[in-house]
């Protein structure tokens, strides 16, 4: 089974040259995403208070709302920033902003719009509390803005005339884009995230949806790092990155003093990095890369899932623990079909 590799760099617009293409330098990258993380603090920090101080937040004026939306004022003004210099040479509309930046300038009206729209909604409904507040329309547009915000800086160095081994700082761009969505896209699914099941009080009671969490979960935590592998060879750290940063931030905002979690999360990520250094995994290694698809997912699932039983947290069967360690595993295997389908024959192209 073999697989076309990604293509390096990204076509001109029609009629410009690659040397005339708006692009952004890695250090501009760099305060994107600088800027996208303090959006995501911000965005965590209000989580944290309506988990821990749910019942007595009574207004949209909060000081946590207002470290977040001034993280998107700061990201938003600086998306507006590069695209002057399009401005300047006569670019407007959309071709004005970097190549790449075209998602954050779709995504910082939505955000704004839906801003504006969660202050009307909580103005006329309340605030609303547990899954209601993460499902609420206007949040969901919120999400929406943030995740193109912040996938602008991958889109653009991924369009970058480089191949896998790019230096190494672009590469991190990468890695930081793909780590604040990762991120955010837990904190959308905190209430199904499966690392806090036992946390959160799964203990002797075992469910579907619970379950079903570990798997959705894991399916979760293998994507961003089997796309970031579509395009970049990852930098050593890369993937205890993603997972120490992502967690770190679940834990502290729902279970506040619970280290177990974020420190698993960050020795299973480094597992991960030793295991895609041994590996190497890419396009042109392809048997290689379904191997790690395989087992990445169980660097992280059996030593939570056995390590919650060895320690008497939970009474999960041998059988059960096991068997939904090598379910996630799976899911690594199929999604990496996916991202890294089988070529085609030339028949089956032309038709």
């Amino acid at each position: 089974m073999t697989t076309m590799p990604p293509t390096t760099g990204h076509p001109a617009p029609v009629g410009l040259s690659d040397e005339k293409v708006h692009r952004t330098s890695t250090r501009e990258h760099m305060t994107t995403m600088l800027l996208g993380l303090w959006l995501v603090g911000g965005l965590f920090l209000d989580g944290w208070a309506h988990n821990q101080r749910g019942d007595t937040i009574e207004s949209f004026f909060t000081p946590w709302h207002a470290v977040f939306y001034s993280g998107f004022a700061a990201v938003a003004g600086w998306c507006a920033l590069l695209a002057s210099r399009g401005w300047r040479r006569g670019q407007r509309g959309l071709a004005a902003f970097p190549e790449g930046y075209v998602l954050a300038a779709l995504g910082v009206p939505l955000f704004g719009v839906s801003g504006a729209g969660d202050l009307l909604w909580h103005t006329l409904f309340g605030i609303e509390v547990g899954i209601e507040a993460l499902l609420s329309p206007t949040h969901l547009g919120l999400y929406a803005g943030a995740m193109l915000i912040l996938a602008a800086p991958l889109t653009a160095v991924w369009r970058q005339p480089v191949g896998r081994s790019a230096p190494g700082a672009l590469r991190w761009v990468a890695v930081l884009s793909g780590t604040a969505m990762l991120a955010t896209t837990a904190f959308m699914h905190m209430y199904m995230w499966g690392l806090l099941i036992v946390p959160q009080g799964l203990g002797w009671v075992q469910t579907r949806g619970e379950l079903s969490a570990v798997l959705l979960t894991a399916l979760l935590m293998t994507a961003p790092v089997l796309l970031l592998l579509r395009r970049f060879a990852l930098p050593f750290g890369a993937i205890t990155v993603m997972y120490g940063i992502t967690n770190l931030g679940l834990s502290v905002m729902l279970s506040p003093g619970e280290w177990r979690m974020p420190l698993l999360a960050v020795v299973c990520g480094l597992l991960a990095d030793v295991l895609h250094a041994a590996l190497r995994p890419s396009p042109a290694r392809i048997y290689h890369l379904r191997v790690f698809a395989f087992l990445l997912p169980l660097c992280v699932w059996v030593p939570y899932l056995g390590g919650v039983v060895k320690l008497g947290l939970s009474n999960l069967s041998l059988e059960l623990w096991l068997g939904l360690a090598v379910m996630a595993a799976l899911g690594g295997v199929g999604l990496s079909v996916l991202l890294f389908p089988p070529a085609l024959p030339p028949e089956a192209a032309l038709e």
